[in-house]
């Protein structure tokens, strides 16, 4: 009976110790899992951040050209309102020099 007994110890143990060594090989596994998950979550984090930076960065860039294109054009306007106050004070020396 003792030996049948050592033995039913010694088979408990070694079954015991597969058992824990299962538990920690699927701890470990789930542990590297969950690491490339956090990776992969912190990469998908990082792209979608870049993504709006550039997004933003692309915007400025057409706000700058509108507001370029939108100063051009008032300088023109400017420039048009200019020459047109020199013709009409040309023509009212005229009219002085005339009358």
């Amino acid at each position: 009976m003792s030996v049948a007994s050592s033995q039913m110890d010694r088979r408990t143990e070694v079954y015991s110790e597969l058992a824990e060594e299962d538990e920690w090989t699927a701890i470990q596994k789930f542990n590297t899992l969950l690491h490339y998950e956090e990776q992969k979550q912190a990469m998908l984090r990082e792209q979608e951040r870049r993504r709006l930076i550039r997004n933003e960065l692309d915007k400025q860039l057409e706000e700058k050209k509108s507001r370029e294109v939108e100063e051009k054009e008032e300088r023109r306007m400017y420039e048009y309102l200019q020459n047109e106050h020199i013709k009409l004070l040309g023509a009212r020396e005229q009219e002085k020099m005339t009358a």
